[in-house]
């Protein structure tokens, strides 16, 4: 797939979610922001989960045989929990050093692995039904955590981006 179909996805999702935060913010109702946050927070989550798999399946079609990017693409799987764990394995798995690139990354600014993680673990509480455990989740945290994952994709994008021939 060529690298503007390749990123449309995320990149649409990405938009819609900034607009949206800007949409919510301007709500004075309390209730209705929290609730706001929740979807938002599941939004982020499929953001990074979607951003993740469509940077990382694009490289694998850059330069390899079509059966190697077919295998790679139909084995990916349809739901995966984007924990830095699990970017850290996936990474690991095309490339020693990005792993390695992230983990420094991650290092670069304490908040960065909590944002991450926090997202997700809101995405899982929320849809598993488990309201208790969402107290965190607002406007602001969202909106946090979205930067910081918006700053991941560019990452990671960055780093698979010399390796992919043009």
């Amino acid at each position: 797939m060529s690298r503007n179909h390749r990123h449309k996805g995320h990149d649409k999702y990405k938009s819609r979610i900034a607009s949206l935060l800007k949409i919510y913010a301007d709500d004075d109702n309390f209730e209705s922001q929290a609730h706001s946050a929740k979807y938002l927070a599941v939004l982020v989550s499929g953001y990074l989960e979607q951003a993740v798999k469509e940077l990382l399946l694009h490289y694998s079609s850059q330069g390899a045989r079509q059966q190697i990017s077919r295998y790679i693409e139909e084995t990916w799987p349809i739901s995966r929990n984007m924990t830095t764990d699990n970017i850290k394995t996936i990474l690991h798995q095309f490339n020693e050093k990005w792993s390695e690139e992230f983990l420094s990354w991650l290092g670069q600014d304490e908040l960065r692995k909590g944002h991450i993680n926090s997202i997700v673990t809101w995405r899982n509480s929320i849809a598993h039904g488990q309201e208790s455990n969402t107290t965190g989740v607002t406007l602001v945290s969202v909106r946090n955590a979205f930067l910081t994952i918006e700053n991941l994709v560019s990452f990671i994008e960055n780093m698979v981006k010399p390796q992919i021939k043009k």
